[in-house]
Formats: C-alpha cells, sequence, structure tokens
C-alpha cells in the first residue's frame, strides 16, 4: 500500500517556535465509551511524531469501523510484518485459529493468537477494530515505550478526489477536520482529535462568541483563543499513555464542536488574525476570558492567587448589552443546609449567610455561613460552587435585611432612592416605571453596582448577581461593547491585558 505523508507545520516569525498540531479530547460526547465508531467508508491509518503525521495504510469498510477495548488473553508470535495484507496473509497461509493481526507501530505488524494457556497473558491498552467481516488488534505498549511516535494510531478520512465532505471524519452526531485517536484508558476508550491550530479555532470562536458580535470583538476572540490553546497545547501532535491530550472540547478548556461549531463568522475572525497570540515577553500568554463581567473585571490575584499584572482588573463599563443579564438564585435556609452537607460542610441549619470579605471590584471573595453545629468562612471558588452562582460578583440579602439604596446627588443636596416609586427616563423624555425589577443597576464612574428590590422570602437567602464567569482577562460582552464604540481588535485586547504584545507565533 502506498504510504501517505501529512506534514501541517504553521511557521512563526523571528525565534518562536514552530507550531504543530494540537490534541484535542472530544470529552463532551466521546469520553470513557464502550464502543467509539467512525464512519467514514475509508480512512487511512499512521503515526505521529512530535510534529508530523505519516499515514501508513488505507482501509476500507462500507459500514465504517467500531473501536473497542478487548481484554481477551494472547500469546504473541515474534515475527514481524509490514503491514495488514502481509499479516492476514500468513494467517492464512498457516490456516491458524483465533489468531489475529495487530498494528504495533508504524509499519510493524505481528500476530496474537486467543488463548486460556499459561503462557497466554492481558495486553494492557489493547483495541478491537472491526469494519465489515474484519477486525484487527492495536497494542500501544511498544509506541509509548519508544517515545519516538503516538502510542495509538491516528486515523484520517479519505476522500475522493473533489469530495471535501469526505476528507472530514464523521464520529455520527458530530465530524471534524484533522485526524481522529482513540484512545484506551483503563477499561473505557475516549476519542482525541489531532488538528492544526487554526481549522481548531474556526470551531472556537463562535461557540465561544455570539456570532452576531461585532467582527473586531470576534477577531480578539480568536486571538485570546488560540493563545489559549496554544499557552496549554503541549506543542505537540503525539501524545502518550499518561497524557492524551491537554485540552478538552468543553469549557474547562475551550468549547469546540468540530466543524459542527464552523459559521462564516469565525471562519473570516481567524482569518483575519491568522498566526497572532499574546505574548509577554518571550511566552505566549495564557488568556482567560469570560462572558459578562458586571462592570469590571477581576485582578487574577483575588480568584486563583496569580500575581500578575497581566490581569490586573479593569472597568467595564461598555457592557451596556451584556450576553448574561443580571441574576438572583435563592435558596431556602433548609435547601442551603444540605448543599453545604452535600459538599463536606454540615454547619447544621443554617441560621445566617453574610459576605465577610468583598474585593474592590465587588467580588465576594469570603462568604461566612452560620449554622447551628457550627460557622464557616467559604472561599470564592467554595461558594460559587457550591450555590452554583453565576459569578462571584452579587450580594447577600436575607429577609430581613432592610434594602441598601444608592443616592442622587444634586448641586447642593443629596437624597437616597427609595426602592418603590423609580422611574427610568429615555433620551425621548419616555419614562418608564422600573421598582418592579428584581434589581436595580448603576453606572458608576469605574464599576456597576446592583441594589437588591425583590422581596426575600422569611427562612431564604438570596443572592442578587451581576456577571457570568470568573472576571480574569477579556469581557466578551465587554469587548461587544467597546467594538461599537469604535475599538479594533487590537486595541480591545490591550485594554483587558498589560504588559503584553501581540505578534506572530
Amino acid at each position: 500500500m502506498a504510504m501517505i505523508v501529512v506534514v501541517w507545520l504553521l511557521l512563526p516569525t523571528g525565534n518562536a517556535k514552530a507550531m504543530s498540531d494540537i490534541r484535542v479530547g472530544l470529552v463532551s460526547q466521546y469520553k470513557d465509551k464502550d464502543v467509539i465508531t467512525i464512519y467514514n467508508k475509508r480512512i487511512c491509518v499512521g503515526y505521529a511524531t512530535k510534529n508530523s503525521f505519516t499515514g501508513n495504510e488505507v482501509f476500507y469498510g462500507n459500514n465504517g469501523f467500531s473501536f473497542e477495548p478487548d481484554n481477551g488473553k494472547y500469546i504473541v508470535n515474534g515475527t514481524k510484518y509490514k503491514n495488514y495484507d502481509e499479516a492476514r496473509k500468513a494467517i492464512g497461509q498457516n490456516n491458524t485459529k483465533d489468531v489475529v493481526p495487530v498494528l504495533k507501530g508504524p509499519g510493524v505488524w505481528q500476530l496474537y493468537e486467543r488463548s486460556d494457556k499459561d503462557a497466554a497473558s492481558k495486553r494492557e491498552h489493547l483495541i478491537r477494530v472491526s469494519f465489515g467481516k474484519s477486525s484487527f488488534l492495536i497494542d500501544a505498549v511498544e509506541g509509548d515505550a519508544s517515545g519516538k511516535y503516538s502510542p495509538f494510531p491516528q486515523i484520517k478520512a479519505v476522500g475522493a478526489k473533489n469530495d471535501s465532505e469526505g476528507r472530514l471524519i464523521s464520529l455520527g452526531s458530530r465530524s471534524y477536520r484533522g485526524r481522529i485517536e482513540i484512545v484506551r484508558n483503563g477499561s473505557k476508550l475516549t476519542a482525541v482529535n489531532v488538528i492544526g491550530i487554526e481549522a481548531y479555532l474556526c470551531g472556537v470562536v463562535t461557540c465561544e462568541m455570539d456570532k452576531s458580535y461585532d467582527p473586531e470583538a470576534l477577531k480578539a476572540q480568536a486571538v485570546v483563543a488560540r493563545s489559549y490553546a496554544l499557552y496549554n497545547s503541549g506543542f505537540t501532535c503525539k501524545g502518550s499513555l499518561s497524557e492524551a491530550y491537554r485540552l478538552t472540547d468543553t469549557t474547562s478548556s475551550q468549547v469546540y464542536r468540530g466543524v459542527n461549531g464552523e459559521s462564516k463568522e469565525a471562519v473570516a475572525a481567524v482569518s483575519a488574525t491568522v498566526g497572532e497570540v499574546i505574548y509577554s515577553g518571550d511566552e505566549i500568554v495564557e488568556t482567560f476570558y469570560f462572558s459578562t463581567s458586571g462592570g469590571s473585571t477581576e485582578s487574577g490575584i483575588e480568584v486563583w492567587g496569580i500575581k500578575s499584572p497581566i490581569y490586573d482588573s479593569k472597568p467595564d463599563l461598555f457592557e451596556l448589552r451584556p450576553e448574561k443579564a443580571p441574576w438572583v438564585i435563592t435558596y431556602t435556609f433548609q435547601e442551603a443546609s444540605k448543599l453545604l452537607a452535600d459538599n463536606g460542610f454540615d454547619v447544621g441549619n443554617v441560621e445566617s449567610v453574610k459576605e465577610l470579605i468583598v474585593t474592590e471590584t465587588g467580588r465576594v471573595s469570603s462568604l461566612k455561613v452560620v449554622g447551628s453545629k457550627k460557622s464557616v468562612n467559604l472561599t470564592i471558588q467554595q461558594a460559587q460552587s457550591i450555590f452554583d452562582l453565576y459569578s462571584a460578583k452579587y450580594k447577600v440579602v436575607l429577609s430581613e435585611d432592610r434594602s441598601e439604596m444608592p443616592f442622587t446627588v444634586g448641586d447642593n443636596t443629596s437624597s437616597q432612592l427609595k426602592s418603590s416609586g423609580i422611574y427610568a427616563i429615555s433620551e425621548s423624555g419616555t419614562k418608564t416605571k422600573i421598582d418592579n425589577l428584581d434589581q436595580l443597576i448603576v453606572i458608576g464612574a469605574e464599576n456597576m453596582n446592583n441594589y437588591p428590590l425583590a422581596p426575600v422570602p422569611k427562612g431564604s437567602v438570596s443572592f442578587f448577581g451581576m456577571g457570568h464567569g470568573h472576571g480574569i482577562g477579556l469581557s466578551q460582552s465587554g469587548a461587544n461593547g467597546l467594538a461599537a464604540e469604535g475599538y479594533d481588535y487590537k486595541k480591545i485586547i490591550y485594554y483587558y491585558f498589560d504588559n503584553i504584545r501581540i505578534d506572530k507565533y
């Protein structure tokens, strides 16, 4: 069979490191499966070194190719063969039963005999590939031990000359560019997409940011997503048994849906910024971003203890049409008690909840909960996780609390607003009563503040919040607002990140 060599190198400017494909764990739909099926009729199977892929053999399967863990016991035949056809021919010549071809590396096939004899043993990481009436095994152990190539082979779709769709890899509900690697961890399988960074980003940008956003905001999203991916990628298209991938296709990394997630807006944003990443000195920056800030981003030190001026807080006052609206979450004390106990904080019956430490941007860094058994102080992450809060920018209100309201300031006097009888006046002079809202949002000089209006039921606690996400780095809603004010994508990025430069990798 002809050898197919595919090399994807995105070459940087200057002395930056050459980039290979990246590896993305498709954990949202194809993690810990008993069977994973590739629905293409024709595939090329090969192996990746650190920066390139070599396709070794092409296989045909009218009904696709099914991968599943194999836990049988085998006796290994030491003879090696150059390809699948040679191995199958050797089986036919010997007329041997219970013998199967085994792919062990680039151009390396052996025969394993299934047996219950004492000499037989289980081979860890075995995967059986079935197509039609044929099958073979994949044994990843030797590949991992060599360190020279990926332990599991990678699969590339082989389409007809003018069939672009046929060159996509179909996993059923989703299709992917690049290659797919099926890895085994324990008794389960997970699919990994090995793909060029720019093609990957086309499946990310409008999964992370609404495609209706300003093109400059989408370009900023492309650059920060590219920087985040390259920082976390490991700079290799070759995996290992101990680390099959460093990026996932979920919010734990970046949302990625392959071809299904692509859009013309995403392609335009990626094309306009090809190769551009964010540096601090000579290092690519791990560029954090999130949906909505609620008036101000947060410094890295306050949330994750990151001591870097890159992530200093910024006023975010152009977030006038936020992707995520202000929110209110309410629990009875009984519900709050159970949530705490379920998460390892059994305080007894909750009696009080209150902010203990609030950052300069208005985020609750420490939340105090008083219970019948004991009191606990929750960290910023613990409070968000336990009570399922969209952000850490919130105010805690109990039924007996009196509403805090802002002051209006005139030339010589100031007066505090009342929580009823509030009207908003539009540019045209139209008055709209707004005291039926859950909370009043006031834009200040460097932040937005919320003032709870909705009543809290007795024996309950309400979290009146703004924003959505961790608050560090680029606010997507704010980026769209800045773009509407005339900021281009580079100015947007420089607004949210300090001590950085935008350059080609």
